[in-house]
């Protein structure tokens, strides 16, 4: 009686279990998806598909002629609007599935165009997404793309309506647009393939360079393995009665070219890797291979492959400091590709980066003289205890301690960055740096610019091996006569001036500080004009900080008749005389205050200074009056507005009282004034 009833009890437990468990699944069929919930509607037709569509326009409605075109090419992509180059086929489908995907809460439904402004939703505000699935027609969707207020809320709507949705996707960001500014056209490099070349370092066996001012080649070999290694690997692991397979090993060596010394092996190993991933900034117009130095191409690289066809690659940069331009020229495809400065060196490499090239090591502090000459002019300079004075040439100028400084330095330690082959043309060897180090003497011959890297060919100590010298180095180093000294010809402050004294000729004035610091100008009589402050401000600041633009050493400080003759005089200081004019070969010139040396001044700023110095003698306009009617009586043949005569308004400047003849006398009012 017992196990019945627990079989009983049981069998109602169970039903109730198996009854819990319909209501619970029904209850779950019946809850709305998260889609339901949120009422998201699918923004995109059904038919539309990835593979369906064949070109994309992409633009912002504030600039609808600057458009990104993104075409199908059977199974590739091109930027159409971009020379037709070759686009990222895996980013290109990547957008249009999250474009095909789309779905949208709704937000809002505006009453006009122009409360779409709010959403950054107008025609003229919006990014424009045009989908096509055929050549010709028109699209297959409009998308218009507005404000995105965080990354999980982007505005969308669909041409022609006024239903605002959240997509969620800020198609505009993902296009490569980023910021607020609603009115910056889309680019193309956000689509642009710019893989340039994947060669597999262990299949190159060969590599041949064609440079501006070398050739080199390098080859790999078998390596000839002793024989005693040889039967050691031959007997590891062989089967019995078999004959084990060769195991070859290689090396890389210096078939033509160099500076005759063994090459790196590290840095040939670095540029063997260059080649897994080459990579591209930007593509250019194939068309303009002149102006990207590819008309004739003066670098050229073959790399041969194991079982594979040579790559060529051609380049150029027609500016050794920027950026280089490269192609394919082994491919059928003619693309030209922009490679930034620093990755063009890492495949067509400086000397530095394959050989040791010549140094120096010394300390700078054991320099003792250092003579510069070249066609600018010489220089001698020499060490005076802690600083520098310079011998030639002499002038009563300041030295540049720091120029002179880094120029120890740079010589101390200087590296060559590169080298040229011994039969290449590089120039007359015209700009001589001797110095003295210690015990040691040491001599840089410069010639021309370097035609592979930014810098100069050099001889070091009269050796044959034709060096090349970095921009940088040859900067600090070939010091002009101008660049030893401190050209700043005045530096005062201008607040504390109280006149300034200027002799134009025989004519002498001064501009002199009056009460309540207003400036007049007095002349040799004696006679005070009132001038505008702030024109003589503009003199005085155009002459504080003046700067010359060189040293003029073979002039005498009386060998010139100045234009003008100043004294600045300034409070609590000796007063600065100067004076400034042409001199030979119609050069200006200008004495430097407190010394007798003689700059030269650019011609624009001789042209500021004469203009500044006419403005500040300029008299201050005189204050103006005019008549103004009367307060009790309008002026004859004056109306109201109705055609009357009207009195004049209570707001009107008062009258004076009327004579006892019964006319009324006007008031004069200043109509203006000046500071």
């Amino acid at each position: 009686m017992n196990i019945k009833k627990m079989m009983v009890i049981l069998i109602v437990v169970l039903v109730v279990l198996v009854a819990l468990v319909l209501m619970k699944q029904a209850k779950k069929a019946e809850r709305p998806s998260i889609i339901e919930q949120a009422k998201f509607e699918k923004l995109i037709p059904e038919s539309l598909k990835v593979d369906n569509i064949v070109r994309v326009e992409l633009y912002t409605g504030a600039k609808t002629d600057e458009k990104v075109i993104l075409k199908k090419d059977g199974d590739k992509w091109r930027v159409s609007s971009h020379f037709n180059s070759p686009a990222k086929k895996e980013t290109v489908e990547e957008y249009l599935e999250k474009v095909v995907k789309l779905q949208g809460e709704m937000r809002a439904e505006v009453p006009t165009d122009d409360a779409l402004a709010d959403y950054n939703l107008k025609d003229d505000q919006a990014f424009h997404l045009d989908i096509f699935t055929s050549a010709e027609g028109e699209p297959a969707l409009k998308l218009l793309v507005g404000k995105s207020p965080n990354y999980q809320l982007t505005f969308v709507r669909k041409a022609g309506e006024r239903k605002i949705y959240d997509g969620g996707v800020n198609f505009r960001q993902e296009a490569g647009i980023y910021g607020d500014d609603t009115s910056k056209a889309p680019g193309p490099d956000r689509w642009l393939d710019k893989d340039i070349l994947k060669v597999e370092k262990d299949k190159i066996t060969r590599l041949a360079y064609e440079m501006p001012d070398k050739k080199l080649i390098f080859e790999r070999k078998e390596k000839e393995i002793p024989q005693e290694q040889t039967s050691e690997n031959t007997n590891e692991g062989a089967k019995e009665g078999e004959q084990p397979p060769k195991k070859k090993e290689y090396e890389w060596v210096l078939a033509q070219g160099g500076t005759g010394e063994k090459h790196k092996e590290t840095g040939l190993q670095n540029l063997l890797g260059r080649f897994a991933n080459l990579t591209a900034s930007s593509i250019v117009d194939p068309a303009k291979k002149a102006d990207w130095g590819l008309e004739s191409p003066a670098f050229k690289l073959t790399i041969s492959r194991e079982g594979e066809s040579d790559v060529v690659l051609e380049a150029g940069r027609p500016n050794p400091a920027q950026n280089g331009y490269i192609r394919v020229a082994s491919n059928s495809e003619d693309i030209v590709y922009e490679i930034s400065k620093y990755t063009f060196e890492q495949i067509f490499p400086k000397g530095q980066d394959l050989f040791d090239l010549p140094t120096l090591n010394l300390d700078k502090d054991k320099i003792q003289q250092i003579t510069i000459e070249q066609p600018e002019g010489k220089v001698v300079v020499q060490k005076d205890g802690n600083d520098w004075k310079v011998v030639e040439p002499v002038i009563d100028l300041n030295v540049q301690m720091t120029t002179l400084n880094t120029l120890a330095s740079a010589l101390a330690s200087w590296k060559a960055a590169d080298y040229a082959d011994n039969d290449v043309d590089v120039g007359e060897f015209n700009k001589t740096i001797t110095f003295k180090a210690g015990e040691e003497t040491h001599t840089f011959k410069l010639a021309g610019a370097a035609r592979s890297i930014d810098g100069v060919y050099a001889m070091l100590d009269d050796k044959p091996m034709r060096l090349v010298m970095n921009r940088i180095d040859a900067n600090k180093m070939l010091l002009k006569p101008r660049d030893v000294y401190e050209l700043k010809v005045l530096d005062f402050a201008t607040d504390k001036v109280t006149s300034l004294e200027i002799k134009e000729g025989d004519v002498a004035q001064t501009l002199k500080k009056g009460e309540g610091s207003d400036w007049v100008l007095v002349d040799k009589d004696g006679k005070e004009t009132k001038l505008v402050n702030a024109n003589v401000e503009d003199l005085l600041n155009t002459l504080s900080g003046l700067q010359a633009e060189d040293i003029r050493p073979e002039l005498n400080w009386k060998s010139f008749t100045p234009t003008y003759t100043m004294r600045i005089n300034i409070t609590d200081t000796e007063p600065l005389d100067f004076s400034i004019g042409q001199g030979p070969g119609d050069k200006i010139v200008t004495t430097v205050p407190r010394r007798k040396a003689i700059v030269q001044i650019d011609q624009d700023r001789w042209e500021q200074i004469k203009n500044a110095i006419n403005k500040a003698r300029e008299p201050k306009p005189e204050e103006t009056k005019t008549e103004q009617p009367s307060a009790q009586q309008p002026q004859e043949g004056t109306a109201s507005p109705t055609g009357t005569e009207t009195e004049a308004s209570s707001t009107s400047q008062p009258a004076e009282q009327p004579s006892s003849d019964n006319t009324t006398q006007s008031v004069e009012v200043p109509i203006g004034t000046s500071n």
